[in-house]
Formats: structure tokens, sequence, C-alpha cells
């Protein structure tokens, strides 16, 4: 998007912003996003779109930024040796995980809110509210449940073992916490930039602005975008979901073929 229609579209809400009614709500706050359907094709390699919207701020406000992805189920395993032998002694099961989650703010959460608060509005990656599984360890193979934050999950789980999720996410490049990464203009607009990178899931993502005023939240707004796959990878990608014993046997089938091939054409040389 262009610097012109950014400052378009921004002066835009900020209109918009100005004319709604003061008995509206007790503190407006309007989003949006550059764009709200991204295709993901065979040439596609990341993409840049543009956060942005309009408040009512005074000086020393802070705005939160949430881009959540569609919720999976993530298994996280913890090795150690057993009579010399390196075995999976635990296994962490994660439910209702955001297969994508990326937090901008004006400054770091922790000099924004306290933990308590952050926690009861569901900002941050140890604030989330996951379902937790063990299985194995001290347990014996039975396993344990609970609902519970990545916070106080460490009654739980090991703390290294929650500290590893967040790691193994950031590592692939689908969590991450920006902080000084959303600008504020005359406590009216606000404005941040999401890279997505290549590998970002496909669904429904949530788009969430919080505002903060002296560490507690002032208003909050909902928006929305949808990442699809389009063209031959999205026909891969739907017969590989819609008709996964096909696909198997058909990958099989090919890399048989593909050895076959290839076995034939260096007995000719």
């Amino acid at each position: 998007m262009s610097r012109q229609n950014s400052v378009m579209i921004m002066l835009g809400l900020w209109l918009m912003l100005a004319v709604v009614p003061a008995s509206a709500a007790p503190q407006r706050l309007v989003a949006d996003l550059s764009q709200n359907n991204v295709e993901i094709t065979s040439s596609y390699h990341g993409t840049e779109l543009l956060l942005f919207g309009a408040f009512e701020g005074s000086d020393g406000d802070d705005v939160v930024l949430l881009v959540s992805g569609p919720q999976i189920r993530l298994a996280q395993r913890r090795s150690d040796k057993v009579a010399g032998i390196w075995v999976n002694v635990e296994t962490n099961i994660w439910e209702n995980a955001p297969s994508f989650y990326y937090v901008f703010s004006t400054r770091p959460l922790a000099e924004i809110a306290t933990p308590d608060t952050l926690r009861a509005a569901r900002i941050g990656a140890r604030s989330l509210p996951l379902e937790f599984t063990r299985q194995g360890g001290a347990h014996n193979g039975h396993e344990q449940s609970a609902k519970a934050t990545t916070a106080n999950a460490a009654t739980i789980a090991s703390a290294d073992m929650i500290g590893g999720l967040i790691r193994n996410m950031q590592d692939m490049g689908l969590w991450a916490e920006k902080t000084a990464a959303v600008t504020l203009q005359r406590n009216m607009l606000f404005r941040a930039t999401l890279d997505l990178p290549k590998n970002v899931p496909p669904g429904n993502y949530e788009v969430r602005v919080v505002h903060f005023r002296d560490g507690d939240v002032l208003s909050e707004e909902m928006t929305g975008m949808k990442i699809k796959k389009a063209g031959l990878s999205a026909l891969i990608y739907n017969f590989a979901h819609d008709y996964s014993a096909f696909y198997g046997l058909f990958a099989i089938v090919f890399a048989v073929c593909s050895g076959w091939l290839a076995a034939v054409a260096f007995r000719r040389k």
C-alpha cells in the first residue's frame, strides 16, 4: 500500500470518529486493515499489511494490537536419557492454541499493565487460555488434564516446557511480541505493519485492538481477515485434507515410481 493511500484511509477513519455522537460510546475506537483477504498462491513468499485506526486518546495512553489465527492442537515432547538411551519421557498436548499469534504494542506489555490485567484481557503468549494435557513422565503414561493459561499451567507442566512452547512457535515465525511497533499520531490515529510470513496458516483471523489508559482497559475493537490458498496450491492443500488416505497412497506410489524411473535411467547410463 502506498503512503498516499495510507494517509487517505487514516484521515477517513479520523473523520468517521469525529462525527460519531458522543453518546454512542464512552470511548470511541475504530480499526481496520489495508487488506481483509489474502490469497496464498504458488508464488506467495509473504506479504505486508497495514493495521490502522483512530481512537479518542490522551497523553500516556497505549494501544495493543493482537492478530490470532485459527486454533490448533500442539504436541510438545521432552526427551531424556533412560539407561543410556534417549527416550520420550513427557508429552504436553496444548489444545486451542492459536496457529498464528502476533502482539503489537506501543511499549513493553509489562509497562502497560499488570500481569493480572494482561491475563484477564488475554494479552500476551503467557496469558492464552489453553487447554493442557500431560502424558507420561511421573504419571507413568496416565493423562492429566486441566484448563489453564500458559501462566498458571506451571503447576502442571515444567516451566521449561512452557517457555519451550513459546520459543518453538517464535522460531517458526508464527508467534511474536513486537514492542514499540504501534505508532500513535496526536493521540488520535494509530498504525502498525503486519508482515505475514511465507508459512502463515490459512483460515479466519481475529484482529483485536485494545486501548489502555493508566494500566486499565478503556475500550476494545474487533475486526478480522481471511487467508486462503488459491490456484494449484489450493487444489493440493484441499486434496490432502479432504482425501488424506488417497493423498497418502498417491504420495507412496509417486515415490516408488520416481525411484524406479531413476534406477532405470542410471542402468541405461
